[in-house]
């Protein structure tokens, strides 16, 4: 998982094709502006890798806080940050990410944001 975050981080697109599998999905769904969810490792290094980099003067750095290993899943809190392109305005946030794996590679990642109780739920850690 800290490679994958180091990879987003740095745009290595090579790296993140050798560690998905290729039914990768990424779920942003939950997010309030423009939810989306693209299918197939293909499409999400296309569109949302070169989308997430438009809006900021540099990559966003996904700093990994904390990272539980719950057999199939990978519950992850992380630290995005990043500098807005033209504004130059600072922007920060802890937010929970859960990843699927399916023989030793992602296979799903969701995005939660602050929702730690349904990113747990989901995961089947809720008690």
């Amino acid at each position: 998982m800290r490679r994958a975050y180091a990879a987003l981080t740095r745009g290595d697109t090579d790296t993140l094709q050798e560690l998905a599998a290729p039914e990768f999905v990424v779920d942003f769904s939950r997010r309030l502006v423009d939810p989306f969810v693209v299918r197939g490792r293909d499409d999400v290094l296309a569109g949302f890798l070169s989308q997430s980099r438009e809006p900021w003067d540099d990559w966003p750095a996904w700093e990994p806080q904390e990272l539980l290993d719950a057999d199939d899943w990978v519950v992850a809190l992380i630290r995005f940050s990043a500098r807005g392109e033209g504004s130059g305005a600072e922007v920060e946030a802890n937010v929970w990410n859960l990843w699927a794996f399916r023989d030793g590679k992602p296979v799903e990642f969701k995005y939660f944001g602050d929702d730690r109780a349904a990113l747990l739920e989901a995961a089947g850690l809720s008690k």
